[in-house]
């Protein structure tokens, strides 16, 4: 049922935020997902398309091959900051996209189990 779900969300979704990149919301029982696909698919044909990038990310994947048997030393942290100014890890929102991203994000928020009152003020009767 799930899976018919997803597909039938993929045939029929709407992007929240359509510039620079579309950006998807889909609602669960708790909350909502965030569907970044167009900005994954640009990082990783960015990363194909550029030998220098693809040389670093393999020399990344080699480092963490190398220290997985180690000590814990994380060799990939100066790899992975290289990569992520050279492709770029952020997704900017502006003027009426941050709004419609907020609203929907505001729909998302779950409604709280239990509603405590308010505490009456000192007088009050």
């Amino acid at each position: 049922m799930n899976r018919i779900r997803l597909y039938l969300h993929r045939l029929f979704r709407r992007p929240v935020i359509t510039d620079p990149m579309p950006i998807y919301a889909r609602r669960i029982p708790d909350g909502l997902l965030l569907d970044f696909e167009d900005y994954f698919t640009y990082v990783v044909t960015t990363i194909a398309d550029d030998e220098e990038l693809l040389a670093l990310v393999l020399e990344l994947a080699a480092d963490r091959a190398m220290a997985r048997k180690n000590d814990g030393w994380e060799p990939e942290k100066l790899l992975m900051e290289q990569l992520a100014e050279r492709v770029g890890h952020e997704v900017p929102f502006r003027g009426n996209a941050l709004a419609a991203l907020a609203a929907r994000l505001a729909a998302g928020v779950p409604a709280p189990a239990v509603v405590i009152p308010a505490q009456r003020e000192a007088g009050a009767a």
